[in-house]
Order: C-alpha cells, then sequence, then structure tokens
C-alpha cells in the first residue's frame, strides 16, 4: 500500500511540473516529441514550451506556454497545424483541441493539430513583473519557438482575431515557414493603428444599427414593435434612477459587448426590455465589471502611447446611436497608466515573398469589433484570398458551417 501511494504521488508530481495531471494512473505515460514532453490529458495530449519574456534578452525571464494537441488519424504525410485562438472571443486553446472534429469536420484528422496559448492567458501566465510583455509580436516569437522545438519546416496556421493578427505578422515577417493559413477577422500589423480605428468604430456603429434593424423585423424580439422608443426609455429610466444604479449607458455597451458580438442582438434586448419593465437583474447579468487595467494589456501591448491616446480620444469623441458596443475608450485610456510598449505594431515592413503566400483570409460583413475594410483592404494589399461571410456577428470559422468547410478545404489542398 505504501509503495502504490508513493509511486502515485511521484505521477502526480511528474504531471504537475508541466502543468497537467492526468486523470488516471494508468494514463501517466510520457510521449516525448522533440523538445516537448506530452502527456496524456483526456482525448489529447498537453504539453508546455518555455520561451524568453523578451526575445534576446536574457535577463528578462521565461514564459510557459501551454500546448495542446491532437495527432492525425488520417492521411499518409500528416502536415502539423497550429490553431491560434483569439484573447477575449471564441474557445480557449484547450478546447480548440479537444472539440476539433466536432468544430472543424474530419478533414482535420489530416493534421497533428496543435493549439497555443496566448500570452496572458490562464494557461500561459506571464511571470511577476511581466505582465504586460503580451504583445503580437512578442507571441510571433513564441510560434517560431514552437515550430523549432517541434523539428518541421513549415507549419500551416488557423488563427482568430488576435490569434489571427499574430499569424499575419509571422506570415509578413517570414513566410517561408508558413505552408498555408487561414486569418478570422484579424487586423493589419502593417498599417497605422490608428486609422484602423477609425475603420473600426465606423463598423461598431453600424454594427449597432443592424442589430436594431433585426429587432424592428424580427417577431421575436420583445421590443420589435418600436425598438428606439424602447432603448429611449431606457435612457430615461436611467436618468431618472428607475433601474439598478449598476445600469448606465457605459454599462449597457459592456452588455452589447458579450451579446451582439456573438451574434446574439435578441438577448440584449430581452434584458433591456426587462429592466423597462423594472427588473434590471438579466441586464446585470450581461455588464459584468468595469475594464481595469488587466484588461488593457493586450491593447496596449501593440499601441504605442501616444497612439493608445489617440485611439481613446476618437472613441470617447463618439456620439453613439442609441448605444453603442464594447469599452475601447476606457480601455485605450488605461494605456497611460501601462508600461509603454517597446514592440507595438504599424511600421512592419512585410517581405516580398509575403504578397505570394497561400493565405484565406475570412470575416463576417456585419463584423462589430474587426472592421471588414481594414481585413479586406490587408488581404488586396498582400495579395492573399479573402472571403466575406454575410453575418453579423464577429469571428466565423467554427461558427459558420460553409465557412468552416470552406476554411479546411482550403487547408487541406
Amino acid at each position: 500500500m505504501t509503495f502504490r501511494r508513493s509511486a502515485f504521488a511521484l505521477l502526480c508530481a511528474t504531471a504537475l511540473a508541466v502543468g497537467i495531471l492526468p486523470t488516471s494512473p494508468a494514463q501517466a505515460v510520457e510521449a516525448t516529441t522533440d523538445e516537448i514532453v506530452w502527456l496524456p490529458c483526456g482525448q489529447i495530449e498537453c504539453g508546455k514550451i518555455s520561451t524568453p519574456v523578451r526575445k534576446g534578452l536574457a535577463t528578462s525571464g521565461t514564459v510557459s506556454i501551454s500546448l495542446y494537441r491532437r495527432k492525425a488519424t488520417s492521411g499518409s504525410s500528416p502536415r502539423t497545424l497550429l490553431l491560434l485562438p483569439d484573447r477575449e472571443y471564441g474557445s480557449d486553446a484547450r478546447t480548440l483541441t479537444e472539440k476539433a472534429v466536432l468544430t472543424f469536420g474530419t478533414v482535420i484528422t489530416q493534421f497533428n493539430v496543435i493549439s497555443v496559448a496566448p500570452r496572458g492567458a490562464v494557461d500561459a501566465v506571464m511571470p511577476v513583473g511581466s505582465e504586460t510583455e503580451i504583445g503580437t509580436l512578442d507571441m510571433v516569437n513564441d510560434l517560431e519557438a514552437v515550430r523549432s522545438a517541434l523539428h518541421v519546416k513549415k507549419v500551416s496556421v488557423l488563427g482568430w482575431g488576435s490569434g489571427a493578427t499574430t499569424a499575419t505578422a509571422l506570415i509578413m515577417q517570414n513566410p517561408s515557414i508558413v505552408q498555408t493559413a487561414v486569418l478570422d477577422s484579424p487586423i493589419d500589423p502593417s498599417s497605422s493603428m490608428v486609422k484602423q480605428a477609425q475603420q473600426h468604430i465606423t463598423a461598431t456603429a453600424l454594427g449597432v444599427e443592424t442589430a436594431m434593424r433585426w429587432c424592428a423585423s424580427h417577431l421575436s424580439c420583445p421590443m420589435n414593435a418600436n425598438v428606439a422608443k424602447e432603448l429611449d426609455l431606457l435612457k430615461t429610466n436611467i436618468r431618472l434612477a428607475r433601474v439598478d444604479p449598476a445600469i448606465t449607458y457605459v454599462a449597457v455597451a459592456r452588455a452589447a459587448i458579450r451579446t451582439i458580438v456573438a451574434g446574439n442582438a435578441q438577448e440584449l434586448f430581452a434584458a433591456i426590455t426587462t429592466a423597462n419593465n423594472k427588473d434590471s437583474q438579466p441586464l446585470l447579468a450581461l455588464i459584468g465589471s468595469a475594464p481595469t487595467a488587466v484588461n488593457a494589456y493586450g491593447r496596449c501591448a501593440d499601441v504605442s502611447r501616444t497612439d493608445a491616446k489617440r485611439i481613446a480620444k476618437a472613441h470617447a469623441a463618439v456620439k453613439p446611436h442609441k448605444f453603442t458596443i464594447g469599452s475601447e475608450a476606457a480601455l485605450y485610456a488605461l494605456c497611460a497608466e501601462i508600461v509603454e510598449s517597446a514592440r507595438p505594431l504599424g511600421s512592419i515592413k512585410p517581405a516580398a515573398p509575403a504578397t505570394s503566400a497561400r493565405v484565406l483570409v475570412n470575416i463576417a460583413r456585419g463584423d462589430q469589433v474587426t472592421a471588414p475594410s481594414v481585413a479586406r483592404t490587408m488581404a488586396k494589399k498582400m495579395n492573399w484570398t479573402y472571403t466575406s461571410v454575410y453575418a453579423n456577428r464577429h469571428l466565423v470559422v467554427g461558427f459558420d458551417n460553409a465557412t468552416t468547410v470552406a476554411a479546411m478545404t482550403f487547408l487541406a489542398q
């Protein structure tokens, strides 16, 4: 009995050393591939890789990046496919791998799939004192470290939002290591972040108007009879303190980012209707907490302090049509309190071969977070394939069936 307990304790200690606890002792069989130790965790394998907080600076320390792998089960010569989740929207890295076949179809079984957690996520926590070192260009270095550790010359990439932007920067700077890529709703790391912000503001305003038109044309929307009147009533109720004090114009914008952006405008309008009928709880549940400096780290890591101030001012100057979506003005304003980024985006000069890279850029026509015009202009500039999707949401691969099938076909060809 004592021996069995000691052996199990040693097993658990080994698993914890790489951040993974197997579900049973029988599963704890190490599978080392090159420089990464993979351990079974459920139906997939988990591992970690340590990369410098700042590449080329030995004194900067290291960050441990979690990786999640599902081996190919079909095809004779499987390629490596890196999945790069968005920092805020959609599935996390582990979920992407665990539900890969269900989400992307059987085509994905032709790849050795590896999800890479983004810096700052719960499974890629930054060392104390370097919490703000989570910029796009830092994560590009992480991807190159992963590829090097796997000892593969080329990787395919599927990225969403901030993950897609990371993949974009990688391709622009080092196209020779990317075989094929699908980028879902990226921004352009090679052009002015301030100019792009103006386009994002326009897309957000259009997103509000589109959501209102949807409500007005669907009987399932509780304020279908007169959307504008119900929204004006909410403003009146806020002004006269007839709703919970936590419900403000700014708070409603936070509720919008949690509903409309995911293609679920009805949930927001239902909560507003309920609040107007003297029950604030459903709307309060959607509002969440006000953003803090921690929430701003990702944005501030990709812009200079001067540009952050200009972006915050541009968002704050907007006079919303009834309401707006998100907390961009507050988030970028917080950059003044954060260590200024040493590697902002906007000045990347794409390598010449990047214009011939095999890349598909996807985005919803009604994206309320990333302006479709930004993705479209970048794809045209880089001579990449561009496809817009008739949808009103942020992120489309894995959410729209036809788009997902097309994306996987593109990757597999």
